[in-house]
């Protein structure tokens, strides 16, 4: 089987994210009136009934919150610098745009190994990463550290979505198809309004959800059998239905997309 030509997605009118081109065996045509409808209410586990709209091939939620002003969160993250470049070859991927989707999912892959290889989670040691007082570790801030110990640390979800998606965004283009996602969940007796934090990428015509939290409990499916990975046994996450994303730098991602089929 050829491989398939990746889409790209695009700034368009009436779109506002993105139209994705044709060209793959896996998109759908922009709902019509006589074909598919163009709003739809899905249940959720926490927040009752939400409203989603269709946005060319995918769902996205009416009224969710998407983070524009991410200054604090992602620091330098297009900055080059030897220590960087050396994390970089380390997850052994090239630097360069992807020409098809089962490119992408590999890289995605790439990522996900060297994670299992290379991070471990320690709160102290977190703390100690990044270079300014405020905000989250830079790019260049993980570099130093993978640099000096080996190895790099994490702590909370955020910390580990927010690793994920650095290091994902630097060896994975076009970056509208990768996002760190936020739902709600009511683990160990959390409210509803608690929230757990990983990220979502678009591949092939749709939107998955991929969750370092449990990367080191699960192994990467190839792309012929990709799906989204969340926990070896299902819990309170409603990890299909976000409320909230933060685009990484360089992606013009509006809306907050459904995470399922």
């Amino acid at each position: 089987m050829a491989p398939t030509k990746l889409t790209v997605l695009l700034s368009i009118p009436l779109l506002l994210i993105a139209g994705l081109t044709t060209r793959t065996t896996h998109a759908r045509p922009v709902a019509s009136a006589a074909s598919e409808p163009l709003y739809r209410s899905m249940p959720t586990k926490h927040e009752g009934v939400q409203r989603y709209r269709k946005h060319w091939n995918f769902w996205v939620r009416i009224g969710g919150d998407v983070q524009a002003d991410t200054k604090r969160i992602w620091r330098d993250y297009d900055s080059a610098g030897k220590d960087l470049d050396a994390l970089l070859r380390d997850v052994g991927a090239p630097r360069t745009k992807v020409a098809t989707e089962e490119e992408f999912w590999r890289r995605i892959g790439l990522v996900w190994s060297w994670w299992q290889r290379k991070v471990r989670v320690d709160n102290q040691a977190f703390g100690t990463i990044k270079s300014a007082r405020d905000g989250w570790p830079s790019a260049p801030d993980y570099g130093r550290y993978y640099n000096k110990h080996g190895k790099l640390v994490c702590a909370a979800c955020f910390s580990k979505a927010h690793l994920f998606a650095t290091v994902l965004g630097r060896v994975a283009y076009p970056r509208e198809r990768i996002t760190i996602a936020y739902a709600h969940h009511t683990e160990a007796g959390a409210p509803k309004t608690a929230s757990h934090v990983y990220v979502a990428v678009y591949v092939a015509g749709r939107w998955y959800y991929i969750d370092p939290t449990h990367a080191w409990a699960t192994a990467f499916p190839t792309f012929a059998k990709r799906r989204s990975l969340g926990p070896p046994k299902p819990n309170s996450v409603d990890y299909t239905h976000p409320f909230k994303i933060t685009p990484v730098p360089g992606s013009r991602l509006a809306h907050v997309p459904y995470l399922g089929d």
